[in-house]
């Protein structure tokens, strides 16, 4: 006990030591509620925290931090993630030991006659009992605090890199079609050939209407998209809207206006409130992870497949410069969104190719020419261990666009929102695979961009806009 008390002393060093970071930190969590504020907190779900895992090979958790650009401090914060448990260990000694003194004074007061040594005993275990109490006070309120900082900032830490991620550069997998380039005084932007072909209005990210072809265009496009996922994929409606939590468990900033619409005005949600709903759009991750979250799922129904075909809405940052369709924030979209039993075995890598494939093929039949990049480790969102993106050239800017993704996202989300199967031993978390197969927005520009003198449709879009009979 004196060895553990001694221990306990230095806990106002620790905490010292995380002063700074709990004075710079601007927002709470509500994936994960600490012991101080669980009576004035409702918490939904507790993650499954697997940071011995990742602390188990630091090397390789700096490196990863390193590719990706991260400031963290793994093996500073792997030290108090290993002081945390070894406090709440000895928290768990002391409330045993504080129980069995409580029953050995019950058993001693069930006894009709109690001899000197035992009253002795009674008067000593109460004593000891009083002190155990003082001391379970001070190391749960340490504790409390250390919870409330070393947990959140585990928290943040990112998924682990895939070995087939590069590290410094995209590599290009494939190249399709030839870029037919035009001159430099013949390019013009999309901007200014959606409106001399009265295809568009652009005031600006948030004031954008497609209008006549352009309109068509965008529900033959997302109506062609469907067709091929619905193969072997379900198609769902997603839901727009989704929660402060669920957008923390995927690896997003909640109270970070850049990364999703906060409504402010909602007048069953506190002005304060962690808890916040957001506009994120239903072919999107969060509405997908909306449906999961906190579920046990029967293994015998994986893999599970769906696709949503809607709109996402995404904040456009300030100082960033607008490029017409390729940062509005309201775009069409089809997204897919798959889940496979065990992350990173031969059936997640089979699950992978498969949409991959599939998502080849909504390109191939597009006949344009696109390219297959695989993303390097700094490109790489936080939930992300892999990124396959599906570029398209724009002619005016003088780059490829990325217009579709495929992410293995493994069980880092899982873990995090607590979607799990049951198996022999207990449960176990899904790998994740998702991505947006394709956005018409930016589509559309590219398409505008190669042809400013006449919109051309892809013949395979087409087809559907002729079955209406709307085409010009």
């Amino acid at each position: 006990m004196a060895c553990f008390i001694n221990k306990v002393k230095r806990l106002p060093d620790v905490l010292k030591t995380l002063k700074g970071f709990l004075s710079s930190r601007n927002y709470g969590s509500t994936l994960f509620i600490a012991g101080n504020k669980a009576t004035d907190t409702f918490a939904f779900l507790s993650p499954y925290l697997d940071f011995d895992r990742r602390f188990a090979d630091l090397d390789k958790l700096k490196r990863d931090l390193d590719l990706r650009g991260f400031k963290i401090d793994a093996p500073e914060l792997k030290e108090t993630w290993d002081f945390y448990k070894y406090v709440d260990v000895n928290r768990r000694a002391l409330e045993h030991r504080r129980m069995e003194i409580g029953k050995r004074i019950e058993d001693l007061k069930k006894k009709k006659e109690l001899t000197q040594g035992e009253e002795k005993e009674i008067v000593a275990l109460k004593i000891q009992g009083k002190v155990l109490k003082q001391d379970l006070k001070m190391i749960k309120d340490a504790l409390w605090d250390l919870e409330d900082s070393v947990v959140l900032r585990a928290l943040k830490l990112p998924n682990d890199i895939d070995d087939r991620t590069p590290k410094d550069v995209p590599l290009v997998l494939k190249i399709v079609g030839e870029n037919s380039n035009l001159p430099e005084n013949e390019r013009q932007s999309h901007l200014e050939i959606g409106r001399n072909l009265g295809l568009l209005k652009y005031a600006n990210p948030l004031k954008c209407y497609l209008c006549n072809d352009a309109a068509v265009f965008e529900l033959s496009a997302l109506a062609f998209s469907a067709d091929i996922l619905r193969e072997d994929m379900i198609r769902i409606a997603g839901l727009d809207f989704g929660r402060s939590i669920v957008l923390e468990g995927s690896g997003l900033n909640h109270e970070d206006p850049t990364e999703s619409f906060i409504l402010a005005n909602n007048s069953k949600i506190e002005r304060n409130s962690h808890s916040r709903i957001h506009l994120v759009g239903g072919a999107s991750l969060v509405s997908f992870l909306t449906m999961h979250a906190k579920q046990l799922i029967n293994s015998n129904n994986f893999p599970l497949r769906y696709f949503a075909t809607g709109r996402q809405y995404t904040p456009f940052p300030h100082e960033t410069a607008h490029v017409g369709l390729f940062t509005v924030c309201q775009s069409s979209a089809a997204y897919a969104f798959s889940m496979v039993k065990v992350s990173g075995s031969e059936e997640y890598q089979a699950e992978f190719e498969n949409l991959l494939r599939k998502t080849i093929q909504i390109y191939e039949r597009l006949g344009i020419h696109y390219r297959i990049v695989m993303r390097s480790a700094s490109e790489l969102r936080s939930w992300e261990s892999l990124r396959v993106s599906f570029e398209i050239w724009s002619t005016f800017n003088q780059q490829y666009v990325e217009v579709g993704f495929i992410s293995a996202c493994g069980d880092f989300i899982s873990k995090r929102l607590l979607i799990a199967f049951q198996t022999k031993n207990g449960r176990d978390f899904p790998g994740v695979i998702s991505g947006t197969i394709l956005s018409v927005p930016r589509l559309l520009a590219c398409l505008m961009e190669q042809n400013p003198q006449n919109f051309v449709i892809p013949e395979c879009i087409k087809k559907y806009m002729e079955r209406q009979n709307i085409v010009n």
